[in-house]
């Protein structure tokens, strides 16, 4: 039989924390950046709003959704790279979708920023949202000694 390796060491509480956060502010900073791309300013009343209103959701979800259980992973597994492969693979959809979108709304509501930049925008901030959300997961999943 071969030996179980070591389940790895639970997330310091600040990075567990700052990885709970981290897909909030990313979306909060996606919008940030569409707003920017299409010029809408919002006012500072509005943003408050807006980010107490993406709190609060956050809140909601951690306290009423429990995440459904991960397969078996390998032995040995690197969060870290399974977390890049999973962010990535939404990174590339989110490439795709926002790239139409964008050629779409740009008759409409035309912008100075260059076209591939706004996908890039949409792909960088999927990617960031995907890798924090997985990464706090899997570690998760990994760190508990039954796994």
């Amino acid at each position: 039989m071969s030996a179980r390796p070591a389940p790895l060491p639970p997330l310091p509480r600040w990075l567990d924390r700052t990885l709970a956060l981290g897909p909030v502010l990313v979306a909060l900073l996606w919008l940030a950046g569409i707003a920017r791309f299409r010029h809408y300013p919002l006012q500072p009343i509005e943003w408050a709003a807006i980010t107490a209103s993406a709190f609060a959701l956050h809140l909601l979800v951690q306290r009423f959704v429990r995440p459904r259980p991960l397969p078996p992973l390998p032995p040995h597994t690197n969060p870290r790279t399974l977390a890049a492969l999973a962010a990535a693979v939404l990174a590339v959809c989110a490439a795709v979708l926002g790239g139409v979108l964008e050629a779409v709304v740009e008759p409409n509501r035309p912008s100075e920023v260059p076209w591939w930049l706004r996908t890039t925008w949409h792909a960088a901030c999927t990617f960031g949202f995907g890798y924090c959300g997985f990464l706090r997961r899997l570690h998760q999943a990994l760190a508990r000694p039954g796994r």
